[in-house]
């Protein structure tokens, strides 16, 4: 079951049917999930007293001083959406899946992050090269053989 909680109260969907989404866990992630007493289902990361987090007791409380602690400026906790889709894009997602997870258009993650793919030129001539090192893809035949029907 899906569920979101906003404004107060639980709901058993999102917003609207788009803007559910799956999001791939880290391998690293798991494993400290899994490392966690109790295992809860339900609220993974409650409130110390039990219950859910006051949001705005939590960004004056732990969120503005894990910043101060790690030498990072302050900022909203929604800009950690920037940090995930740049780290993305160094780790090699493509835009189209990285657009799908965040729900939004592949014309909006080119246009705010397009100029952080770096070296995609490169691993395009590499993807293609693999393409047609392989002849028996598409019913494509290689370069020689094409001379060879020619001639």
């Amino acid at each position: 079951m899906q569920r979101a909680y906003s404004k107060g109260r639980l709901k058993d969907f999102a917003k609207t049917a788009g803007s559910t989404r799956a999001v791939p866990l880290r391998a690293r992630t798991v494993a400290a999930l899994e490392q966690m007493p109790g295992k809860r289902r339900g609220i993974l990361f409650p409130a110390p007293e039990g219950g859910r987090i006051d949001i705005n007791n939590w960004r004056n409380r732990s969120w503005t001083p894990s910043l101060e602690a790690a030498g990072v400026k302050h900022r909203r906790i929604y800009d950690l959406r920037h940090t995930y889709a740049t780290w993305s894009l160094a780790a090699g997602i493509d835009i189209f899946t990285l657009a799908r997870r965040m729900g939004t258009s592949v014309k909006m993650i080119d246009r705010t992050y397009g100029h952080l793919v770096a070296g995609a030129d490169a691993y395009e001539r590499e993807l293609l090269d693999a393409f047609d090192a392989v002849p028996e893809r598409l019913g494509r035949y290689s370069d020689a053989e094409a001379e060879q029907d020619a001639a």
